[in-house]
């Protein structure tokens, strides 16, 4: 019977260990689901500034989604790369899905859009 006992909680304590790990690793619940493309595939710096600019109107339509958000040229990628990105940035989960749903039934900048939590 005590080897029974061992067996069972050997097993259990696999289960465990493997929840654990999956769960700790982000497999069952991704940290995040905002994500931009590699940087050698980004725009420069001033491709990004363009799209804002030839988009203003647009800018003020996410902007006035609340009082939180807020949108400007993101440099996700490291010193000395000049790549970009239009970034988004918001205070509150309503906010992220209020921007993220208004990207999706929009046309975009034409460059890429990343949302970033202040």
């Amino acid at each position: 019977m005590a080897q029974i006992s061992r067996i069972t909680f050997g097993a259990v304590a696999a289960v465990v260990i493997g929840t654990v790990t999956v769960v700790g690793l982000g497999g069952v619940w991704p940290t995040s689901s905002d994500t931009h493309p590699p940087c050698e595939q980004l725009p420069t710096a001033a491709e990004a500034e363009a799209a804002l600019a030839r988009n203003q109107l647009f800018v003020n339509d996410i902007e006035g989604l609340g009082a939180g958000i807020s949108v400007g040229v993101g440099k996700p990628c490291p010193r000395g790369q000049d790549r970009a990105l239009v970034q988004v940035s918001f205070t509150s989960e309503s906010e992220h899905d209020a921007v993220a749903g208004l990207l999706a039934r929009s046309d975009g900048f034409g460059v890429p859009v990343h949302l970033v939590e202040k």
